[in-house]
Formats: structure tokens, C-alpha cells, sequence
């Protein structure tokens, strides 16, 4: 829009126009923030329960017999599907790689592991985005078949449900966020009319004069803004009543 269109608007038309590009910049930057917040949020709580998972796989591992078995009793899997509401995978492995039960290959984390400490961190895994839990511990005694003397424990889920949490809390705050700057303009529009009322009854004052009424106008009630126009144009009516008092 050219500025001399612009300053042919109403000054409601004026504010809005100003003022709506304005808050579409602050709601957007606040919907990034909330997309970061909520994905954060994600992270946080099935981070936990990948925490969970990888201390129920740890408590079920056994290298009594010398080699590596795991006990995975039913609820126990069905504790990490519910974990997930998706796709699960689990990796128990010598830090070698030699024996290992579970998903094979499943990535490790991009910086080395330390005892008794959980990582979790995103990766790939055959084309599908996965969340992944990673824990490492010294074994009592190397296994036979392996001179690995530690152990890792990785358990790991699609990303599906976090994705759609994410999604659809960025969806409602963007629809809250939508209503509340719908309400705004609203509340503006109808605040500059009340505003601009003192305005309108000026000009109606105006209009209704007759052509040879030269009296001041009224002033009162005015905004404070608008009373040294009326004072100016008071001045102007005074110096012409004079100047036809001086010609008749």
C-alpha cells in the first residue's frame, strides 16, 4: 500500500494496519517459543521413561552362566510399547559388539558413553527417527566369547506420538493465540470509536452551523489532543468575524 493511499484511511483503518503486522511478528515469535518449549517438554518426559526402561533392562540382565541373557517377562514389554504408544527397540551388547541381544546396530550416541550414566539423544535407524536411551556399566567378569569388559544397554522409540504432542500443542496455542489477537483488534477497533466519538460530535457541530455563525466552538469534553486545533480554529472564526466586521 503506497503512503498516500495509507493516509487516506480512517484512523481506526490507520492503527490496525500498524498494529496488526506488529502483533503477527510478536504471535509468531511466541509460537516458535511454544514449539520449543513443547518439544523440550516431549524430550523431558519420554526421556524419563526411557530412563525407566533402560534401569528395567539392566535389572534383568544375567551373565551368571557366562554368556549374556536377558529375562524379559511379558508386562515388562508391554511397559515399553506403552512407554513408546509406537515402534520400540532394545540393544544389550558387549562394548565390542561381539554379543548382542536385541535390535542390532542400533546407533550409538555421538559422544562416548560414561559409567552408570544415561544419554539420550536422536538418531535414525533404517529410515525411521528415533529417540534413544543409552547406558553403559563395567561387567562382574568378561563374558566367554568376548574380552569386552563393559556393557551397553540402549533401548530406543519412533518419534511418532512426540511429534504429534508437539504438534498438537503448537496447534492449540496457535489457535488460542489466533482468537486472542482476533479479540485485540476487536477491542481496539471498538476503543478508537470510542475515542474518535468526541471527534464526530465536533464534526457534527460543524456541520450544522449556518454559514454567517461565527461563535467559537465548544471545546468541552474534548481529548486534549484535539483542543488546540479547536483553539486554533476558534482564532481563525475570531480574525474572519473581524475582518467582516471591518468591511461592512
Amino acid at each position: 500500500m503506497s503512503w498516500s493511499r495509507f493516509r487516506r484511511l480512517s484512523l481506526t483503518a490507520q492503527l490496525l494496519s500498524l498494529l496488526l503486522p506488529a502483533m503477527l511478528l510478536v504471535v509468531g515469535a511466541e509460537l516458535v517459543a511454544t514449539r520449543v518449549d513443547a518439544l523440550a517438554s516431549a524430550d523431558a518426559a519420554y526421556d524419563r521413561s526411557l530412563s525407566g526402561a533402560l534401569r528395567s533392562l539392566d535389572a534383568n540382565v544375567s551373565t551368571a552362566s557366562g554368556g549374556l541373557s536377558i529375562e524379559l517377562p511379558y508386562r515388562l514389554f508391554e511397559f515399553f510399547q506403552l512407554t513408546a504408544n509406537g515402534t520400540v527397540y532394545f540393544r544389550v551388547a558387549t562394548a565390542d559388539g561381539v554379543i548382542e541381544i536385541g535390535s542390532p546396530d542400533l546407533p550409538l550416541p555421538p559422544e562416548p558413553l560414561r559409567d552408570n550414566v544415561p544419554v539420550f539423544y536422536d538418531a535414525e535407524y533404517f529410515g525411521e527417527s528415533l529417540r534413544l536411551g543409552a547406558y553403559t556399566r563395567e561387567l562382574a567378569q568378561p563374558l566367554s566369547g568376548s574380552p569386552a569388559q563393559r556393557l551397553i544397554i540402549q533401548v530406543a522409540e519412533n518419534t511418532v506420538s512426540r511429534q504429534q504432542f508437539s504438534r498438537n500443542f503448537v496447534v492449540r496455542a496457535a489457535t488460542r493465540d489466533g482468537l486472542v489477537l482476533l479479540a485485540v483488534m476487536v477491542a481496539l477497533a471498538l476503543i478508537v470509536a470510542v475515542a474518535l466519538r468526541p471527534l464526530a460530535r465536533l464534526a457534527q457541530q460543524v456541520r450544522a452551523r449556518s454559514p454567517a455563525d461565527m461563535a467559537p466552538l465548544d471545546s468541552e469534553g474534548l481529548p486534549a489532543d484535539v483542543v488546540p486545533l479547536v483553539g486554533a480554529i476558534n482564532h481563525q472564526l475570531q480574525r474572519t468575524q473581524s475582518v467582516m466586521a471591518q468591511q461592512r
